[in-house]
């Protein structure tokens, strides 16, 4: 997509423009005005900031390779269901600026409303999915867009491969990453923990982890959360996207024709299949949260989870406690002190003010499974 960016006037002369004439044609009064014409800067409107889409299930809850094709082979395109796509927030009903055929743009109150639609279509969704759209140029000067235009949700800093840090070059990446993080938009725990998950396995695209046959050698998954799983339904809603955009696209779209949004494949009946409400999303986030740490676990990795400033007497936030207790695995060597019989659950419920001191417990237990000898 192309943007005008900036533009210089360039003289070619004067003209005389009349605005008055007399019976017999000739001009009674007038001015002159200067001719000539904009030169334009025309550039890329947007860079893509790195972000993905979830996979469709079963492949957003477990590490399979994404399965590509060989195009000048003719052997065929892998299976697309396991690409990581690029997200890329379509342009939501309405109008960013005026044109020749249209001086009054169409408003729909749309969130993320960053483009013309190129179409006087009075249906929300036909204007959304006009894709001759995005190959018209922005001109300069046109109004700010709506929302933040192709990356919305696109919240994320880039992830940090698995990095040494007995170096002091790998520990001053890990602490700057670390400083960079911010708290923004929904949250979306199983997704986090698959992208973690991918990123200690020996498996593309990561590729810095050891085999998993190596002895010795402890995948760790450490999961830290401040809420509850979210997603967003739309405040303002006329293409029908039930949603906001993010890692799961609209939820209101089926997926590969079927009725059922991407979300929704593979949960349970707990799931309401066409109950667009954030509590239902939260529902089925939570189930695919359990999948994805479960199929962790089966690998041979260790999910450690943390909490932070979550209260078992909210009725959300004891619900987001509790799926975090299923993702957790079972220590290796600790007893639950309520159940001396079953082994304690690696989850620790933390506070701003104690998290140092959790983060050093995990250490301990972590310390614990190194083999001397």
């Amino acid at each position: 997509m192309k943007n005008v960016s900036d533009r210089e006037w360039v003289a070619t002369g004067q003209e005389y423009v009349c605005t008055r004439y007399r019976t017999n044609g000739t001009c009674r009064d007038g001015y002159w005005r200067d001719t000539g014409y904009y030169e334009e800067t025309i550039t890329t409107y947007s860079s893509w900031q790195g972000c993905v889409e979830a996979r469709p299930y079963p492949y957003n809850v477990d590490d399979a390779p994404a399965q590509g094709g060989t195009a000048n082979t003719g052997i065929g395109f892998g299976d697309p269901a396991t690409m990581f796509v690029p997200m890329f927030a379509p342009d939501e009903p309405g109008d960013r600026w005026a044109t020749d055929t249209d001086p009054d743009p169409d408003n729909y109150s749309a969130s993320n409303n960053w483009w013309n639609d190129g179409t006087e279509s009075s249906t929300g969704i036909t204007r959304q999915k006009n894709m001759k759209k995005y190959f018209d140029v922005r001109p300069f000067g046109a109004t700010s867009p709506k929302g933040s235009g192709p990356n919305f949700s696109c919240t994320t800093t880039p992830i940090t491969p698995l990095t040494d840090v007995t170096t002091t070059e790998g520990l001053a990446a890990i602490k700057a990453a670390i400083d960079e993080m911010a708290a923004n938009g929904n949250t979306n725990v199983p997704e986090g923990t698959a992208w973690g998950w991918r990123t200690i396995s020996s498996g593309a695209p990561f590729t810095q982890g050891r085999p998993e046959t190596e002895k010795g050698n402890d995948k760790v998954i450490i999961v830290l959360t401040d809420g509850a799983n979210t997603y967003s339904t739309a405040s303002s809603d006329p293409a029908g996207n039930k949603s906001t955009y993010a890692a799961y696209g609209y939820t209101g779209l089926g997926y590969n024709g079927t009725g059922t949004t991407r979300m929704f494949l593979g949960a349970s009946g707990a799931v309401g299949a066409y109950n667009y409400s954030s509590s239902n999303y939260t529902t089925a986030l939570d189930e695919q949260m359990v999948k994805v740490c479960d199929n962790a676990k089966a690998t041979g990795a260790l999910v450690m989870t943390v909490s932070l400033d979550l209260s078992t007497t909210n009725s959300s936030e004891n619900k987001a406690i509790e799926a975090l207790k299923k993702c957790s695995s079972d220590s290796r060597f600790r007893k639950d002190s309520a159940d001396p019989t079953k082994p304690a659950k690696l989850y620790w419920n933390a506070t701003g003010s104690n998290l140092a001191e959790k983060f050093k417990e995990i250490a301990d237990e972590l310390s614990n499974l190194r083999i001397v000898g």
